[in-house]
């Protein structure tokens, strides 16, 4: 990566780790609050609803990343015209997509009863909530959500994530007081729009000072539009993958198993989900840079740049697997209390599920920065067929268990489908040598994970030994990669990627 490249990197995931940090911190906070005041049936609603609202969502997917994959070039060329085309298009398929999803909702409504096994809290109407959640979202499409792409198209999502920050600080605040005050989940959701519509109005204002000369005019090629649609068709398969991927198993867990079961695996899942997110800030902040690399480097450069990132991307993933199956109970048990736990094999499995679905991270960066979502169009509907099918079986039989080991399943298919487009597309070469590099990486992994995790059995119980387990985690994982690696090439440039930033 070039000097520029590189100091944009560095800046945006600066700003995104301290957007993060908040964004785990505050919610974290909340869902301790609703849980211990209103109680667990309350945060099973949430996770209902916002898979519910995912599963709507997918009218957008594709739109957001393509509209920013097509606004590399005109930036790189300093063509403003082409730029308030696009925008100008993005606005109006945005205020489409926005009423498609409020519709799509309200048809939604007859059958909500349905989703939920048992009885919803009695305090609380299910249709009200839902309508709040549903106007939530409609709202953050009609309400200039279309021009944050212009920040991410620059690298400087730097600027939205301080901002971003700014304003989860004042949200999470008034919510967290509305609960402790009324003790009313009402007073905590009817917020939400109040907030999305500051926040979208207050980021137009941002991006219209910043970048007064693009605004919304404009028309652009018949040919350009129509390689927007087909990159914009074959996008909303990937991008609706993992959408039923993450929102599918809460649906059915409610539908099969019931509210507090969501609520329990939404807490440990909330955890997981933290920790893929700080990673995800890495290879988000990464991906316009890879985008002008892939344009302007060869083949070779792209692809050593490429190990480089595997083998950064298979230390951290492990070291967080290792942290994960260590750590998930003590912790659980402080914040949550034993009565709120769930067993061994569930933590297990997530910890196969995260690294699962974290090793591949890499791979489906350089993907998505290469536009390369035609040549995989139709990867996503095997993979969500496959996920969707096992799901509906397998929590018949194992209950929240096969909900879990039917998703890590659909990963593992997706894996040799999504490297041959990578391999085949960008790099033009035979994708054997990966395969061996991510076999090897993986043994090691789990290698790795149970000698941390029999090194952590002698650790007290508490906060005490949480802490001490914690220390275990960085140091033996850590020390075992130094050991191993310290004399490849990947790890040598790794470091100096690092020592870069």
């Amino acid at each position: 990566m070039n000097t520029s490249r590189a100091k944009n990197a560095k800046r945006n995931i600066l700003f995104a780790v301290i957007e993060r940090a908040t964004n785990i911190l505050l919610p974290f906070a909340i869902r301790t609050v609703i849980l211990y005041i209103l109680g667990k049936e309350y945060l099973g609603l949430d996770s209902l609803f916002s898979s519910i609202l995912s599963f709507l969502s997918l009218a957008e997917l594709g739109v957001g990343s393509a509209f920013v994959f097509y606004m590399y070039k005109p930036i790189a060329e300093d063509d403003k015209a082409q730029l308030c085309a696009i925008l100008k298009l993005y606005r109006k398929l945005y205020r489409i997509i926005g009423t498609v999803i409020f519709a799509a909702g309200l048809c939604v409504v007859p059958f909500l009863s349905s989703l939920v096994k048992g009885d919803c809290p009695a305090d609380v109407s299910l249709y009200i909530l839902y309508f709040v959640f549903l106007t939530n979202t409609a709202l953050s499409y009609w309400m200039y959500g279309y021009r944050g792409s212009l920040l991410y198209a620059h690298q400087r999502s730097d600027v939205l994530s301080k901002f971003t920050v700014a304003v989860q600080l004042v949200q999470y605040g008034v919510q967290i007081a509305a609960l402790l005050l009324f003790k009313n989940y009402y007073w905590y959701i009817l917020w939400l729009p109040v907030f999305t519509v500051i926040s979208n109005m207050t980021i137009a204002g941002i991006t219209k000072k910043m970048y007064p000369e693009l605004k919304c005019q404009g028309e652009v090629s018949d040919e350009l539009k129509s390689d927007i649609k087909k990159k914009v068709v074959a996008l909303f398969g990937t991008k609706a993958n993992s959408v039923v991927l993450h929102a599918f198993d809460n649906i059915v867990i409610s539908a099969f198993i019931g509210l507090g079961m969501v609520a329990l695996y939404g807490n440990y899942y909330y955890i997981m989900s933290s920790i893929a997110g700080v990673i995800g800030i890495v290879y988000n902040s990464m991906t316009a840079g890879i985008g002008n690399s892939l344009q302007t480097e060869s083949a070779e450069k792209n692809y050593f740049d490429f190990k480089v990132l595997s083998f950064a991307n298979f230390w951290m993933v492990l070291f967080c697997t290792a942290s994960l199956l260590c750590l998930y109970q003590p912790f659980m048990k402080l914040w949550v209390t034993e009565k709120n736990m769930l067993d061994m094999y569930v933590v297990i499995l997530l910890s196969v599920y995260f690294y699962v679905y974290q090793i591949r991270r890499v791979v489906l960066t350089y993907k998505d920065a290469g536009g390369i979502w035609w040549e995989d169009r139709f990867r996503p509907y095997i993979v969500m067929l496959v996920n969707l099918v096992g799901n509906l079986v397998m929590v018949q039989f194992w209950g929240i268990y096969g909900v879990i080991i039917s998703t890590i399943i659909s990963m593992l298919v997706s894996i040799p489908l999504e490297n041959r487009t990578v391999f085949r597309y960008i790099f033009r070469i035979s994708s054997a040598a990966y395969y061996l590099r991510l076999l090897t990486y993986t043994v090691i992994g789990a290698a790795v994970c149970v000698l941390t995790y029999f090194v952590c059995g002698f650790a007290p119980d508490g906060i005490a030994g949480l802490c001490v387990r914690a220390v275990i985690c960085v140091t033996v994982p850590n020390l075992i990669i130094i050991a191993l690696f310290f004399r490849t090439e990947e790890f040598k440039h790794a470091m100096l990627l690092l020592k870069k930033r």
